[in-house]
């Protein structure tokens, strides 16, 4: 080979390289822009007052479960295939997170079906608006990675508190800091 197919050579393995890397770079800069991984919570059958939280589309091989408002954080269930359940937990609202995967709220699964309410029928209990609220702060978010003002014109105040605490947890989270 001679010096000037060297030169040749050498130029277009070079040029091959930064776009390879720049490729690369440009992949790992955008994220997706809807979370694979998916969570779920529904009432315990086995024991009163308690759920099972499920989930599946993890990339990492355990999961962290964290309760809303700071009431506890269950680190390392383990989720092999991507797919985990964890029973016997305190009635919360809860987000999942692997190392690999950022925190994603856990849905309610859907109750049975119920005759519609009466007119003397209560208002929702307090935990219930905080738990909607909640997944509502955590899910609009997580859209935009930026904190809006809720669509609710007139929140009650528990709705509000979780709100604002989903929209937290959200900010925090490993999608809205890239970290």
């Amino acid at each position: 080979m001679n010096r000037g197919s060297f030169l040749v050579l050498t130029a277009a393995m070079t040029v091959t390289a930064a776009c390879a890397a720049s490729l690369g770079t440009v992949a790992a800069a955008r994220p997706s822009a809807v979370p694979a991984a998916s969570c779920s919570v529904a009432a315990d059958r086995e024991r009163p007052n308690s759920v099972v939280v499920s989930g599946e589309g993890f990339k990492g091989t355990s999961v962290t479960l964290t309760a809303a408002g700071g009431d506890g954080s269950w680190p390392g269930i383990p989720a092999p295939g991507g797919s985990f359940t964890r029973a016997s937990l305190p009635d919360h609202v809860y987000t999942a997170a692997s190392a690999q995967d950022p925190a994603v709220g856990c849905a309610r699964a859907a109750a049975p079906q119920s005759p519609p309410p009466s007119p003397q029928t209560s208002p929702p209990p307090a935990n219930e608006q905080y738990r909607t609220g909640y997944q509502q702060g955590l899910k609009d978010t997580l859209a935009t990675c930026q904190k809006n003002p809720p669509k609710n014109l007139a929140p009650d105040p528990n709705w509000q508190s979780g709100y604002d605490k989903g929209a937290e947890t959200a900010l925090g989270s490993k999608r809205c800091t890239g970290s």
